[in-house]
């Protein structure tokens, strides 16, 4: 048993359990009781391989528990701390720490199934969606876009909200030189109701002019804005600011605030499992 990571005791402080991982004890419990089925199904179907010649439940036993594996992985998206530090804290080679936690984040995905075009929505759901794209700077890689906002290397995602701030829809993650009217024209969402299609209106910003969704008034040196106008956009505003919380709360994920350092490949993943916690904390 590995003692260098004690869950149960950790558990006992919340407030520490919480800051380190992003979930409370009781939500992080309910998490790990949706993944052991599922986990139990992944490593017996990785184990159950053709030409596999040692018995199943052979071998080196793993040093981390399931629910060591999980902290640890949420510990890693919450501070994006390097692996030689997860390593001291877990009690295992730093060499060793992805082993423990790349195989999670697919079955993770599994739990929290978060949609690229197709939106299930529910009749209270059905007044509007809020669809805002966000940027995380990453270093110079394929995948990745220079940025003419940020001034640097990013790659972009796009993600629609509900009034309540429930995430419904992520995007695949796009370069950073793509503009967000194409990324929306691009990812192609579509609203299903009771298995209907079903039109929604939708709220932008600036940026999805040109889009079905519906966006502030824009004002430029040969139209100022009137009193009414500005009245509108600050009211428009208020109603939008919803999707503003959700990314603000994704980044205290501090593996989509800081700089990327992981594969662009592994980025659309690591978002929508961040965007699953964030349902899975509100539900």
């Amino acid at each position: 048993v590995n003692h260098m990571l004690d869950i149960e005791k950790l558990a006992k402080k919340p407030k520490v359990f919480h800051s380190l991982c992003g979930l409370t004890p009781d939500k992080f419990n309910a998490l790990l009781l949706r993944l052991e089925p599922l986990w139990e199904e992944a490593e017996l179907k990785r184990k159950n391989w053709e030409g596999r010649k040692r018995k199943i439940g052979g071998g080196i036993k793993p040093k981390l528990s399931l629910a060591q594996k999980l902290f640890i992985l949420l510990l890693y998206y919450r501070t994006y701390i390097n692996h030689v530090f997860i390593g001291m804290i877990a009690g295992i080679d730093d060499s060793n720490v992805s082993r423990n936690i790349n195989p999670l984040e697919p079955v993770l995905a599994q739990i929290f199934k978060i949609p690229q075009k197709k939106i299930n929505i529910t009749e209270q759901e059905i007044l509007e969606l809020i669809v805002d794209a966000t940027e995380q700077e990453t270093e110079k890689r394929s995948g990745s876009g220079y940025s003419g906002k940020k001034k640097r290397q990013t790659v972009k995602t796009q993600i629609y909200v509900t009034r309540d701030g429930n995430l419904k829809a992520v995007s695949k993650s796009y370069a950073g030189n793509i503009h967000d009217k194409k990324i929306h024209n691009h990812s192609k969402t579509y609203c299903v109701v009771k298995g209907k299609l079903r039109r929604v209106k939708k709220k932008g910003d600036l940026g999805y002019i040109g889009t079905e969704c519906e966006t502030p008034i824009k004002s430029s040196k040969y139209h100022k804005l009137t009193e009414k106008e500005k009245r509108c956009n600050k009211l428009f505003s208020a109603e939008r600011i919803i999707v503003e919380h959700v990314i603000s709360f994704l980044k205290k994920f501090h593996i989509l605030s800081y700089r990327f350092r992981n594969k662009i490949s592994r980025h659309n993943l690591i978002f929508k499992n961040i965007a699953g916690i964030r349902n899975f904390i509100t539900a």
